[in-house]
């Protein structure tokens, strides 16, 4: 049985590759026959990334549990096994009017089976993020898929996978050729119902009220029943609102656009449905019984205007624009556009429905909504107040794979603590360990805090981890998607979320001895978002373990000498990089970026620093400007930052790569050029600064940072006391 089962896996993987390769000679004759043009400038093109994973080697603060081999062998019946079904693209269609209608059959589709998930409570680890197909980009890039917690929908985590390769050479242009299609799927289609299960495109007039504005058809097995997928957001609305001029460019790189960086979308559950998946029944020994399969509704690109299809909701706010060339549908698709039978299209199949978020991770939090501790503003039952959502790894890799971070196990440890002191009540960690290695992971530092933790294994990769400044741009597809899985998965059953790493210190300032008292405030004002600026601290060279010096050309990035920063073991990171650049609410030059904690029923979309959709974000201009005042969407009228002096800041401490303390001794010293970068903090004595005072310590050490007195004499000795109470300081 397991070889018959392994031959018809590795017919799987075969078909695969062949269909991937046809796909992509596809994509090379498109591009070649293209009207030459000049290109991009290249940025760095001498820049080549060091290997995946380059010198990551996790250091270990407590062992953990390594899997047994019988885990994950369980075979699940032929009919339940998740597969993608890849249809053949031609996109020389595209430019037919109106669209011809495809003539594909279920014998032109290629098989491809992911037999390894097997297992409800390993979903997200089994999920094949990593093996998704190019041959058929209709196909959503799915990272996580659940019910939402009423049992009202099927909600999709998916990632634009046309941004993971932006390159200019011939070969990452022709991915971005062949990757044109997932920018389809963050536009709507509207479809009319035929008899007999037939379906056609159609203008919005047209379209029947649940399939004006959708992209998938939803098939439920063993049901039957069909449903028509929603966004979570308009993807359009958002870009006109957001006066961007095109929300997609036959270019392919759109990637200043934070908010098309990911596809949010939902598959209405069928009213019979819901109550068997609401209560969890549906899953049995760990499995699913109810499965869902997700046909993509195929149509060219719109790369005009966003204004030029909205929906009716907000159509009438791109009519003052004259110059639109609005989307004609009798035009490019005609009006008897036919849809093939669903057998008959490329779609994902099988896709088990599991139980809602609480009862499969936190089972606690779920009994507790029965008595619940905490409600929200509309009254409804929170089973917490302040939580995390943690995307964290034992041990990674920088932009480029240029500096490996391996301290994560230690890092977690402190930070948890320190934030339990701060009153969050708890964090939701997404361990992306064993995307660098199997060896270890964040679960034994996670184990130290029974009640308090949430572990997820979350081992997908980023898709392109190069620095910004390269021809190929980053995207850290990984991060996007657990943070979104975090908040729609927990969400619901939260007040507040903080979005912060593992080295960002959310520091309470003032009379603030606890982050509950400045959200009351925060409530009182009815701000929905507070932000943080992030600026990088320094390590304090009084702080780090003796520095033995490197001279290798290679290793160092340069001629001079370097070394690997660490930080003694009997002191906290964040007392030892309490060395900002700027006195608290100094910060005065253009921030880098910035951190947030927002209200989880307001915010529609989080991108790492930034609130990119909101609930005011959604509204009609003039329901806004009611609102508000005014017409300007940004920056959020519900949002504000926090002040560093009487309120809270937030301490970086950045791990420093050794690349980086290149030339310390020349850098760091009083001689230094103006423009030179120490990386080892100096501080200030108590009053001086940049104006006022000796500028160097008597060593002849340039000072750079200022200490933060609050830090030193309040948190860090408290952090100490309660690090040393769990065995673990100064170890």
């Amino acid at each position: 049985m397991a070889k018959a089962a392994q031959t018809e896996d590795d017919a799987s993987i075969s078909a695969r590759q062949k269909a991937e390769e046809e796909a992509r000679r596809k994509a090379f004759e498109a591009l070649q026959a293209k009207p030459k043009k000049e290109k991009p400038k290249r940025m760095r093109p001498n820049w080549r990334p060091e290997p995946y994973g380059h010198r990551v080697k996790p250091q270990v603060l407590l062992e953990h549990n390594k899997p047994s081999e019988e885990e994950g062998n369980r075979q699940v019946p032929d009919d339940q096994i998740l597969t993608a079904y890849l249809e053949p693209i031609d996109q020389t269609q595209w430019k037919i009017k109106p669209l011809p209608r495809r003539t594909t059959t279920a014998a032109d589709l290629t098989k491809v089976t992911y037999p390894q998930l097997n297992s409800c409570s390993k979903l997200m680890e089994q999920w094949p993020v990593d093996e998704y197909s190019d041959a058929d980009p209709y196909l959503p890039w799915i990272h996580d898929v659940f019910p939402t917690y009423d049992g009202q929908f099927v909600q999709f985590v998916a990632q634009n996978k046309n941004r993971c390769h932006t390159g200019t050479t011939d070969e990452e242009e022709a991915i971005l050729e062949q990757m044109r299609p997932q920018t389809t799927l963050l536009e709507h289609v509207p479809i009319k119902k035929l008899e007999h299960g037939k379906y056609r495109l159609a203008s919005h007039e047209e379209a029947d009220p649940e399939t004006m504005a959708t992209r998938f058809i939803c098939k439920f097995k063993p049901s039957g029943h069909v449903t028509f997928s929603e966004f979570n957001f308009d993807y359009e609305w958002v870009s006109f609102r957001k006066t961007q001029r095109v929300m997609f460019d036959p270019d392919g790189r759109d990637i200043k656009q934070l908010h098309t960086s990911q596809l949010l979308f939902k598959c209405p559950i069928p009213p019979e449905l819901q109550e068997t998946i609401k209560s969890g029944d549906s899953v049995v020994d760990d499995w699913a019984t109810i499965f869902v399969d997700v046909i993509p509704i195929r149509t060219e690109p719109r790369y005009g205007h966003p204004g030029e299809f909205l929906v009716p909701k907000y159509s009438k706010e791109a009519t003052a624009h004259t110059h639109l060339n609005f989307y004609n549908t009798t035009y490019h698709w005609g009006d008897n556009h036919i849809l093939p039978e669903l057998q008959d299209s490329g779609r994902w199949a099988n896709i088990p429905i599991c139980k809602p978020s609480l009862m499969e991770y936190e089972p606690q939090g779920h009994e507790q909504l029965e008595a619940p501790k905490y409600r929200g503003e509309d009254g409804t039952p929170k089973n917490h107040h302040l939580v995390s959502c943690l995307w964290a790894s034992a041990g990674y890799t920088t932009r480029g794979h240029r500096f490996a971070i391996n301290d994560g196990q230690r890092r977690l440890l402190e930070w948890i603590t320190f934030n339990k002191m701060l009153g969050w009540d708890h964090f939701y960690i997404y361990d992306n360990t064993a995307a660098f290695t199997n060896e270890t992971s964040l679960q034994p530092i996670a184990d130290m805090f029974p009640n308090d933790v949430t572990i997820l294994k979350w081992p997908s990769r980023v898709c392109n981890n190069n620095p910004n400044n390269v021809d190929s741009p980053g995207e850290r597809s990984s991060q996007y998607a657990a943070e979104a899985s975090c908040r729609l998965r927990f969400g619901p059953h939260v007040n507040w979320i903080g979005q912060f790493d593992i080295d960002e210190y959310m520091v309470p300032m003032g009379e603030y001895n606890s982050m509950l008292p400045l959200l009351e405030k925060l409530d009182s004002e009815n701000k929905k978002i507070i932000s943080m600026a992030s600026w990088r601290a320094w390590p304090r060279a009084t702080h780090i373990n003796p520095i033995v010096p490197i001279k290798d050309n290679k290793y160092c990035g340069t001629g001079h000498q370097c070394f690997d920063l660490s930080i003694q073991s009997n002191t906290s990171m964040l007392e030892a990089y309490n060395c900002d650049r700027n006195k608290p609410g100094q910060k005065t030059t253009v921030m880098p970026a910035e951190k947030q904690i927002y209200r989880a029923d307001y915010v529609k979309q989080h991108f790492v620093h930034y609130s990119t959709v909101t609930e005011s974000t959604l509204l009609p201009t003039e329901e806004f400007k009611e609102k508000f005042g005014h017409r300007r969407q940004a920056p959020d009228p519900l949002s504000r930052f926090g002040d560093e002096v009487t309120e809270g800041l937030m301490i970086h401490s950045k791990a420093v790569a050794h690349q980086d303390t290149a030339g310390w001794l020349r850098n760091c010293h009083k001689d230094a050029h103006p423009f030179s970068l120490c990386r080892l903090g100096y501080p200030y004595p108590k009053g001086g600064d940049q104006d006022t005072g000796p500028q160097w310590n008597e060593d002849g050490w340039k000072y750079n940072c200022f200490v933060n007195e609050k830090v030193d004499n309040y948190w860090a000795p408290l952090l100490k006391e309660n690090l040393i109470k769990q065995g673990f300081f100064g170890q």
